[in-house]
């Protein structure tokens, strides 16, 4: 295997006078944040929580792979514990990189170098899935597909390896048992590009066709897929703002579902949607696109958009990491996020190298 010891290039902590300062400023949100429609006596978990600005204090270090030149996967399985998706496969122990040097199990055709604009999801370490156009590597049975699917496969989710639900384009869904992929309705032939759930079901897949300027938000049930009424998210039924990513979890007993595009809605147990407005907006009216929402649970949780924007939150407040952000650099960008415990990790191309910047939070 070929390791590369990472230059660290720039590394900064949050200090603790800015800490104070924000701690300082929070301001109560005026109704409970994802509880709007909650009717219990028992609010949900993000009501009445206690959280301060610590929850946002992330240490963040930023390396380069120079042998790669842009990175479009990640997978967070702790601070010194990540697999990063390259043209080659690598793993980070929190010192080195090391090439994994993939094969294509079953048929030994290796795969090393050739996985660029591959995405992951993993379930475990040796059980994981690439894909980008195909479904290219699973660790568990080896398989390579090339059977049924209709349309380029843009991202997967699932609860196991023989329960696989993958999206694509023109309205593509497959779920795989273990053994076949079957082609699911999912009621629109717009481009798909995100899913994730908290159970079979409880799904949900958004997409957003540029050419056309239309957005899709999509929901499984366990039975069927239904596409969601965007006008219930203000000026995104109209494709203003490009919905991109979706997230869910299910966080004492209720169901918080983000979505992202130009700002943030979330929705608590398939309620009203709530907009949030982010530190994204460049003025003039345009934004930072939002792209992939990762985190632990509804109080916990990141939103990343382009050149680098990286804003959490904590329950309360949303903190911006505006060190990390560069809309100046047109040799800048991010193409994948993931964001485990206390461990985010952000990666793209910066300046021709393969870029990674970690975040690590105080336990």
């Amino acid at each position: 295997m070929k390791k590369i010891t990472p230059f660290i290039f720039i590394g900064f902590l949050l200090a603790g006078s800015i800490f104070t300062s924000c701690k300082k400023h929070i301001v109560e949100p005026p109704t409970c944040d994802t509880c709007q429609t909650d009717t219990s006596h028992h609010p949900c978990d993000t009501c009445n929580i206690n959280k301060d600005s610590l929850s946002h204090a992330f240490t963040w270090k930023e390396f380069t792979i120079p042998s790669e030149t842009n990175l479009t996967g990640v997978w967070v399985f702790g601070a010194n514990d990540m697999i990063i998706v390259a043209g080659s496969l690598w793993h980070f122990d929190g010192t080195t990189f090391t090439d994994l040097l993939p094969i294509r199990n079953g048929s030994n055709t290796p795969m090393d170098g050739g996985l660029s604009g591959f995405t992951i999801f993993a379930l475990s370490h040796t059980d994981y899935w690439l894909v980008h156009g195909s479904i290219a590597f699973h660790t568990s049975d080896g398989k390579h597909f090339d059977d049924n699917r209709k349309g380029a496969v843009n991202a997967c989710w699932g609860t196991s390896s023989n329960d696989m639900f993958f999206v694509g384009n023109g309205g593509s869904i497959f779920h795989y048992d273990g053994t076949k992929f079957t082609q699911m309705t999912s009621g629109t032939t717009k481009d798909i590009g995100q899913i994730w759930g908290t159970s079979d079901n409880n799904i949900w897949a958004s997409g957003w066709n540029q050419t056309i300027a239309e957005s899709v938000l999509l929901h499984y049930d366990g039975t069927a897929w239904s596409v969601q009424d965007l006008s219930k998210l203000g000026d995104i039924g109209v494709g203003k703002d490009g919905l991109i990513g979706v997230w869910t979890c299910d966080s004492a007993n209720h169901h918080i579902t983000v979505a992202s595009g130009s700002f943030i809605y979330r929705t608590s147990d398939n309620g009203l949607w709530r907009k949030d407005t982010l530190k994204n907006s460049l003025g003039g009216g345009a934004y930072v696109g939002l792209n992939q929402i990762r985190g632990n649970n509804s109080s916990d949780f990141m939103v990343q958009g382009g050149a680098g924007f990286l804003s959490h939150w904590n329950g309360k407040t949303w903190y911006f990491y505006k060190n990390l952000f560069d809309w100046s650099n047109p040799n800048y960008d991010i193409g994948a996020f993931s964001f485990n415990g206390n461990t985010a990790c952000m990666v793209g191309y910066k300046n021709g190298s393969g870029y990674v910047a970690i975040g690590t939070r105080k336990q």
